[in-house]
């Protein structure tokens, strides 16, 4: 089977699961920040930005493969990866908080408690042998039960519950038909990718089960790439 292969399958995710979205992402933060700069805009490209960033790292640990430095990239990619969707919270935090004067110390003090959160990555990952990427897993990453498990508790407790709350929070708060339209275009979109993160964390724990991983790549490809785009269409593109 030509997905079995090791080399295929790193191709196929180094060309379409990590390249486009570097396209796309480095687009959308490019027109957020080109329209306006202001805490929103700045708060949504950074979402942007750190996905661009995260794909970027992935590349170099395929060109640096067969090296120490392959697991290096990795493992920072990760770190990125997490921090990157906690831009999804801090965003509809902003969103929720918009009529009034939030000072900017809160907002950087949430991202900093948020990128403190994300280096779970290196000590789980690393000192824990959480993630391993080297010539023993054939340099396909491989996340381990402990891992996977404190990944979703941290998911469940830092982005999907406070996701939750802040969605009720937009839906009482916005009011009229074309902006109710916007606001569950953003929750669903949100809700959409965060079901790629659990969904990506399983995809390197159950790395012999090769129909998940091939359904995982094509539709976690489909389903980013639609979810950034109705992110950006649904407050993105017109917010001030």
């Amino acid at each position: 089977m030509l997905l079995q292969s090791i080399f295929t399958q790193r191709i196929i995710f180094v060309l379409m699961a990590q390249i486009w979205p570097i396209i796309y992402s480095s687009y959308f933060s490019y027109k957020l920040l080109k329209r306006a700069k202001n805490r929103s805009t700045y708060t949504l490209s950074c979402f942007f930005i750190l996905y661009a960033l995260t794909d970027v790292l992935a590349n170099f640990s395929i060109l640096f493969l067969f090296t120490p430095l392959a697991y290096f990239f990795y493992i920072l990619a990760m770190y990125f990866f997490f921090f990157d969707h906690c831009f999804f919270i801090i965003f509809s935090w902003v969103l929720v908080k918009l009529e009034e004067k939030t000072p900017y110390w809160k907002f950087r003090l949430i991202i900093i408690l948020y990128g403190i959160t994300s280096t779970y990555v290196f000590w789980i990952g690393y000192f824990f042998n959480g993630i391993q990427y080297d010539s023993i897993t054939n340099w396909v990453p491989r996340f381990s039960w402990f891992f996977l498990v404190f990944s979703w508790a941290l998911l469940a407790a830092f982005l999907l519950i406070p996701q939750i709350y802040f969605s009720l929070k937009l839906s009482k708060i916005f009011e009229g038909v074309i902006l109710k339209r916007r606001i569950n275009m953003f929750i669903i979109s949100s809700f959409f990718q965060l079901a790629v993160v659990f969904a990506f964390f399983l995809y390197h724990f159950l790395f012999e089960n090769q129909i998940y991983r091939t359904i995982y790549m094509v539709s976690a490809l489909i389903i980013s790439t639609t979810s950034a785009f109705l992110i950006y269409k649904s407050f993105g593109k017109e917010l001030d």
